[in-house]
């Protein structure tokens, strides 16, 4: 087995731009994937640390990624817990991530600490998450370095095309340096309103990149909708709080959609 295939199935989500749908996302594929009876696991990167606030157990344990980079472990024992939700393990995340962030810049082997952790568990799961935070630095370097996909929400709105530019500015240097592997597995429309003339005027834009990228996955927009804020609310993902909800059925959609992709290039 090469070292491709070994990690066909980790995905970081990605996009310089907040506020598209990054973390609604790695929670709802996960919801979705692990109802279809896939062992699933999330890794924030993020040192905001939102997926970590909506799926981590109120009586988990305190050890997190921030505590595994500092002493760069070669393994997510003892970092790793059940989530709130049934099948998904999570990796979690806090806002000290950042100030281990700093501290490692100079290491020899900075872009690979997470590779190192992921590494012994890849056999574990069907499916790994990465939620990155919303720029470029060296916890996004090493989401991108750990995986073999990078999934790309876009909001359907002109400026998060700006963020998606970025990330794939990263992935090429990548490409060329640390990870010839990583490809883009998609570019996924995200708080898509089908009756604003800019959203579909930048679905159309984005339509137009995915078409030029020749990736292998195109994804149907997921809509804008009230359900995607309240289900994390309430510690749920959609797939237990809203499960006949459009949003919720366009989530699903993409999971089967991605998790019969990987399945088949194993």
């Amino acid at each position: 087995m090469t070292a491709s295939t070994l990690n066909n199935h980790v995905i970081a989500v990605a996009n310089l731009k907040g506020g598209v749908g990054k973390t609604t996302t790695v929670l709802n594929l996960a919801g979705f994937a692990s109802q279809l009876g896939k062992r699933v696991l999330m890794v924030d990167t993020d040192p905001q640390a939102s997926l970590t606030r909506v799926a981590l157990p109120d009586d988990a344990p305190v050890t997190s990624l921030t505590d595994a980079f500092a002493r760069r472990a070669r393994t997510l024992d003892g970092v790793r817990c059940p989530s709130r939700f049934a099948g998904v393990d999570l990796v979690p995340s806090t806002l000290g991530l950042e100030a281990v962030i700093q501290t490692a810049i100079p290491w020899e082997g900075r872009e690979y600490v997470l590779l190192d952790m992921l590494t012994p568990h890849l056999t574990e799961y069907d499916l790994i998450l990465i939620d990155c935070r919303p720029g470029i630095d060296l916890s996004v370097t090493n989401a991108l370095t750990g995986a073999r996909w990078l999934l790309v929400p876009v909001e359907c709105s002109f400026m998060a095309l700006d963020g998606y530019e970025h990330v794939r500015a990263l992935q090429q240097r990548l490409n060329q340096r640390i990870n010839p592997e990583l490809g883009v597995l998609g570019l996924l429309p995200t708080r898509y309103r089908s009756n604003t003339a800019h959203a579909q005027a930048a679905l159309a834009e984005i339509q137009e990149q995915v078409a030029a990228l020749h990736v292998p996955l195109h994804f149907a927009p997921i809509r804008l909708a009230v359900a995607a804020a309240d289900a994390p609310a309430h510690g749920m993902t959609l797939a237990d709080f809203a499960p006949a909800s459009n949003i919720a059925q366009e989530y699903r959609r993409t999971a089967e959609q991605i998790l019969h992709f990987l399945e088949a290039t194993q």
